[in-house]
């Protein structure tokens, strides 16, 4: 089913991973939320604080689709192998998500001085951060040295259907040339 759906979006020109173009709503959002709560304790803006909490909410609820689509991305491009930068994405997406929601909870009540709360958002920045940078160099290879499954693959964009972009005429070996 999976393969179906990413055959249909190439059938119709789009043969690129899903889950990029959502993965900016919650980064946003979190440092958006961070942002408003870091001027409102400088500033003294107790509404500031509120739209702090509005934008962590919003980025809770994206954080949702942003991990599905990822998961299925993974599936389908990388065949759910379990490589370092996918572990470390796993676990920081938990964390995320776990401190996103905490802070939801706990940030019911305006309160402009919150210790906890400022933790929370500085440790929801900071696993968002981590998610960009290891997304980013799996996508680009850059900072790390990241072993995907083996064989390394580099996969052709001009693939018509996506069912077989890892055929082996379609999958070639990546060189460390770029």
């Amino acid at each position: 089913m999976l393969d179906a759906l990413y055959a249909f979006l190439a059938a119709h020109g789009f043969n690129e991973p899903l889950h990029p173009p959502i993965t900016h709503m919650p980064i946003g959002l979190t440092v958006g939320a961070v942002t408003f709560f870091a001027v409102a304790i400088v500033f003294g803006r107790k509404n500031l604080v509120m739209s702090a909490r509005h934008a962590s909410i919003l980025a809770f609820i994206f954080v949702f689709p942003t991990i599905l689509l990822g998961v299925m991305d993974w599936i389908h491009f990388y065949r759910a192998a379990p490589f370092t930068p996918i572990k470390i994405k796993i676990a920081l997406a938990s964390v995320a998500l776990m401190v996103l929601g905490i802070g939801i909870i706990l940030g019911s009540e305006v309160k402009l001085h919150s210790v906890s709360m400022a933790v929370l958002y500085a440790v929801a920045f900071i696993a968002m951060i981590g998610l960009g940078y290891f997304g980013a160099s799996i996508i680009y290879g850059r900072g790390l040295t990241i072993k995907p499954p083996s064989p390394v693959m580099e996969i052709r964009t001009n693939a018509a259907d996506t069912r077989l972009m890892n055929a082996p005429s379609v999958v070639l070996p990546r060189t460390n040339e770029r």
